[in-house]
């Protein structure tokens, strides 16, 4: 497993550089199923989690690769928070975005084509803006990002 890199929510750079390092590599994962960056915002304090049912870990995970180190549109980004399958319908859209609530999991998915490019910053800046909007009051500290090769798809 990799080592989590912290960054701010205002710069996410570090979290853009690792999304494009897994496509470029078209990596598959440990079990060629896939790699995915997760991203976690920081726990809410708990004076303030306590009446927002924000006290558990707020994860977006980003479908990178799929299958055999496949990169390609739409980008699937899972949300993994307090909220369940209704995350997604709290969100909201973006322009070239939807959402969708599908076996009980929420995601947002960045739409697109091939023959225009990968918007990894776009793709990056969904996924921290996603938590943030479920996150009331985020902070600009102690958001931290990760690879994750150990990725089981059914």
């Amino acid at each position: 497993m990799e080592r989590w890199v912290p960054f701010r929510r205002s710069r996410p750079d570090r979290v853009v550089d690792l999304v494009r390092r897994v496509a470029e590599a078209r990596d598959a994962g440990e079990h060629g199923h896939g790699v995915e960056v997760v991203v976690e915002a920081p726990r809410t304090r708990w004076w303030r989690a306590l009446f927002n049912r924000d006290d558990t870990l707020a994860q977006a995970r980003i479908v990178v690769t799929r299958e055999g180190g496949e990169v390609r549109y739409p980008f699937d980004i899972q949300l993994v928070t307090a909220y369940g399958a209704n995350a997604a319908h709290r969100v909201g859209t973006r322009p070239g975005w939807a959402v969708s609530n599908s076996a009980g999991m929420a995601f947002v998915i960045q739409k697109g084509t091939h023959r225009a490019g990968f918007d990894f910053e776009e793709l990056t800046a969904g996924a921290v803006a996603a938590l943030a909007r479920l996150r009331r009051k985020p902070q600009e500290r102690g958001w931290r990002a990760r690879i994750d090769r150990s990725v089981r798809r059914s």
